[in-house]
């Protein structure tokens, strides 16, 4: 997912009248007000923790005549880490505070081993939270099961999955009859033929047509047929 990098600057109001907060109070504030709503709609279904570092640093800051500071982050588009930007109109100082993310989002993992070339389905899986900034690859939910598909590699359990980890299973394999479609815009043929080679979902594979003998490439669509587009 592409995030727009953006800047969101934040004071802190109630009807028109400045909160008497403490700098950290303002700065939660902004993370309530701002910042969670913000990622929520980015992660609609995803827990949301954000921490501080570094607190210590308010300290040495002047206190802000006007009471309210202005607040900014300066990577909304990280995941992990970021900083926010905070400064003061009167006196004049502004300064950095180190921010650590957690997005976890409910995803599909192993709830036991699962082999190499093993099928992955519900007796093998569960849901569970995971923080995005660990994953590589794009994870399996719910809505998005990988049931069906098959490990790439042995996983181990607790395993969260990803397309990085799956295989698309072996639809037709060599010595298959198939059918073939032939189509060529409105008109359609369909014949015999058998598969010469194994073939995924989507894959071109070498398919002879038991008819004319002829040798093709087709798209297999299904376990039994194969797609030709003229």
């Amino acid at each position: 997912m592409r995030i727009i990098r953006l800047s969101v600057a934040f004071i802190c109001f109630q009807t028109g009248l400045v909160f008497a907060l403490s700098t950290e109070e303002q700065i939660n504030h902004f993370i309530d007000r701002v910042e969670i709503p913000r990622l929520s709609q980015i992660y609609p279904e995803a827990t949301i923790n954000i921490t501080l570092n570094n607190l210590a640093a308010l300290n040495y800051l002047s206190e802000c005549e006007d009471d309210a500071i202005q607040i900014s982050n300066q990577r909304p588009e990280a995941v992990k880490r970021t900083n926010y930007e905070i400064s003061c109109d009167s006196p004049t100082w502004k300064s950095y505070i180190p921010v650590t993310q957690e997005i976890l989002i409910p995803a599909i993992k192993t709830t036991t081993p699962i082999n190499r070339g093993q099928v992955i389905d519900q007796s093998n899986t569960d849901i569970g939270d995971v923080d995005i900034s660990t994953l590589r690859g794009q994870v399996f939910t719910k809505k998005n099961p990988p049931y069906g598909l098959i490990a790439s590699r042995n996983l181990r359990i607790n395993t969260f999955i990803t397309d990085t980890l799956i295989n698309q299973p072996t639809l037709v394999k060599k010595g298959d009859i198939v059918l073939i479609t032939a189509s060529s815009g409105t008109i359609i043929v369909r014949m015999n033929g058998v598969a010469l080679e194994n073939g995924v979902k989507g894959q071109q594979i070498r398919v002879k047509n038991t008819s004319s003998e002829r040798i093709i490439y087709a798209k297999v669509v299904t376990d039994s047929e194969v797609l030709v587009n003229y």
